[in-house]
């Protein structure tokens, strides 16, 4: 699949591992930009990229989430996703896990027609201010083929296909 670089400080995806499925995606931060973020309110937020002090030594830029805040992460990159595949995106685990942040719509689906810079738009669900460095990975991508399927009214209920009695929680917990 092409990748196409919209910001000079974005970094291709890569596979972690040799037996990885997904492609880890990284955030690419430019100091001084505003980032599309909104609050617990839907209120859109802007929130400022700054170079970030440790030890006295600036590292790369970096945007501070507050609590309950969601927030579009700029990757830098426009994927060219074949026809008939569409790109899935997840959360990693370590940063859902030790940071606090989810995907808003769990996963992310990305069309082929989709052309341009993709975001990882998360939402920090902690009760602290999460940072988040250019260059974080945060989350892992795969392609998947579909087919697009036609779907046709009918007045005709469908019937039971197994021994499936019930909906949701019927299975047991």
């Amino acid at each position: 699949m092409n990748v196409f670089k919209v910001r000079d400080n974005a970094t291709l995806p890569e596979y972690a591992t040799e037996g990885s499925a997904c492609f880890d995606v990284k955030a690419c931060l430019t100091n001084g930009e505003r980032v599309k973020g909104y609050d617990a309110w839907n209120k859109e937020i802007p929130i400022l990229t700054k170079l970030k002090n440790i030890g006295g030594k600036k590292v790369s830029p970096t945007i501070q989430i507050p609590p309950e805040t969601r927030v579009l992460i700029p990757t830098g990159l426009i994927f060219d996703i074949p026809e008939n595949h569409v790109m899935e995106m997840m959360i990693r685990s370590s940063v859902a896990t030790k940071r606090g942040l989810t995907l808003v719509n769990s996963i992310g689906i990305i069309d082929s027609d989709y052309v341009d810079e993709t975001h990882i738009i998360v939402h920090n669900i902690s009760d602290t201010l999460v940072s988040v460095h250019d260059g974080d990975r945060l989350a892992q991508c795969r392609l998947v083929k579909t087919k697009q399927t036609t779907l046709k009214e009918t007045n005709t209920r469908p019937e039971k296909k197994t021994d499936r009695d019930g909906g949701i929680g019927s299975t047991g917990v």
